[in-house]
């Protein structure tokens, strides 16, 4: 799992990391590895035509000046575009672009011959707010180009640390973070401009590091996780039960879209606890599963509660959202049960809750729109009032429990369809089921839901929630080691 730090937290560690050191060097040796990483890349990308670096005051623009330096010395067509003038007399940056003009020069204009490919080395961690002219004007000229894009650390334009923009940002192909991930990258607008996302540590061990001083140190579930272990000797019963109650008159698909997915988790029995009309229609098209009356008084203490897809929000649904949540101690609350809970707040510990943005708000107090202004702190602020694990639902979801995130596959545009959320709600209720926490079934159901609905999306332009079931029984991921 890779480290994700606030931008704040990077610098933290890269000025212990230099004390560490020793001697006078400070940072440089960090800017020359980042300037380094940055020509590496490229000479993996281009063979002839002019590379643009656009370059800014700071420690970012040291790190585009030096990748400048590097390309030139391998022989690169080279023009440094610099719109915000000179760096801090004395810094890591100014020494930098010292050493750049001892073998190019540079121009605070974008030049009339086009680029094969555009280095934004201009704001990095540091953005905050609209971009003022002239760089507001310049990145949207360089977004017009036919061209490869990279951004270093972090495109310009992007909140490092709660993935908002506003107004124009560098629309990057590929963006190559240093040290630690950011925030911003993984979540909120962050995943539709950072591009392909790569990590080059510069050779800092940014979790050891936080860990020792006590940073908030946050995960990025890059690799796959692990499902549940399904030994040859396993029989049904080892895998778990799943009440939904789900599904309310005209809302059945809600219901059998959770249902199916716990089904095709792997949980050992799923119960659909809804009307006569909708059972009937359950069986013709899963008639694996069960089906009984849609009241408390019908569900199994021991099963795990998918409870909310589709209930509704009259007496009944609201009644039973009480005593199930009072009475069964782990499950998924989605949709109106997270509406019941908005108006009903407690603690459920051992619960997931898995709100989209305005139903997190509503959990909070707050808009759709102040949640998606920093989702992050949305998602730890959820986790703690309801004490329970989060999955804050939208581009890029983020996963809370416990002050701690983990960001997931970023998925795709094309899973903005109807009854994705109402799918999650029962994958994670399925692998719950078959023994994983609370923590671990949001994890691996939120990075595979994302996940597979992106491999559709390659194929298809919408990716519809029934699209994933084959999928998700289809998928092959390494189960955990046994328990002993």
């Amino acid at each position: 799992m890779n480290p994700v730090l606030a931008a704040a937290d990077v610098a933290t560690v890269e000025k212990a990391w230099a004390s560490d050191q020793g001697g006078d060097r400070g940072t440089w040796p960090l800017m020359e590895a980042a300037g380094k990483a940055i020509a590496r890349e490229l000479e993996a990308l281009v063979s002839q035509g002019v590379i643009w670096v656009l370059a800014g005051k700071g420690n970012n623009g040291g790190d585009g000046y030096v990748a400048a330096w590097h390309l030139d010395q391998m022989g690169f067509d080279v023009c440094v575009i610099a719109p915000l003038g000179s760096s801090r007399p004395g810094s890591d940056a100014e020494r930098a672009r010292q050493r750049w003009l001892s073998v190019g020069s540079e121009q605070a204009v974008l030049p009339e011959t086009a680029p094969v490919v555009v280095v934004d080395a201009l704001l990095g961690s540091g953005q905050r707010g609209a971009l003022a002219e002239p760089l507001a004007g310049m990145v949207a000229a360089v977004n017009q180009q036919a061209t490869y894009r990279l951004a270093v650390d972090v495109p310009t334009g992007l909140n490092a640390d709660t993935g908002v923009t506003e107004g124009v940002v560098f629309q990057a192909d590929q963006t190559l973070s240093f040290i630690a991930f950011k925030p911003g990258l993984l979540t909120g607008d962050g995943p539709g401009c950072v591009g392909s996302l790569r990590l080059e540590t510069l050779g800092v061990d940014a979790t050891r590091r936080a860990t020792s001083m006590d940073l908030a140190l946050h995960g990025y579930l890059e690799a796959a996780p692990a499902w549940p272990a399904r030994l040859a000797n396993y029989h049904k019963g080892r895998f778990g039960q799943v009440s939904v109650v789900a599904g309310s008159q005209g809302m059945g698909g809600a219901g059998l879209l959770s249902a199916r997915a716990a089904l095709a988790a792997g949980a050992g029995k799923v119960v659909w606890h809804t009307t006569p009309e909708h059972a009937q229609a359950a069986l013709a098209v899963q008639p694996e599963l069960m089906t009984a009356a849609p009241d408390a008084s019908a569900v199994s203490d021991s099963a795990i509660l998918v409870l909310g897809p589709g209930l509704g929000r009259g007496s009944q649904a609201q009644a039973c959202c009480n005593a199930l949540t009072g009475r069964c101690p782990s499950g998924v609350l989605d949709a109106d049960g997270l509406a019941w809970l908005a108006a009903h707040p407690r603690a459920v510990p051992g619960w997931v809750l898995t709100p989209h943005p305005g139903e997190a708000g509503a959990l909070l107090g707050l808009s759709a729109a102040e949640v998606q202004a920093d989702r992050c702190a949305a998602a730890l602020t959820l986790s703690k009032r309801y004490q329970a694990v989060v999955v804050l639902k939208g581009a890029g979801s983020v996963i809370a429990e416990a002050g701690q995130l983990w960001f997931s596959h970023p998925g795709t545009v094309a899973m903005a369809t109807p009854g994705m959320g109402d799918t999650l709600a029962g994958w994670i209720g399925g692998l719950m089921a078959q023994g994983f926490s609370p923590l671990q079934a949001a994890q691996s159901a939120t990075w595979w839901h994302a996940a597979l609905a992106q491999s559709l999306a390659s194929q298809q332009r919408i990716v519809l929630a029934t699209d994933l079931l084959p999928l998700i029984q289809a998928a092959q991921p390494t189960s955990p080691a046994r328990d002993h």
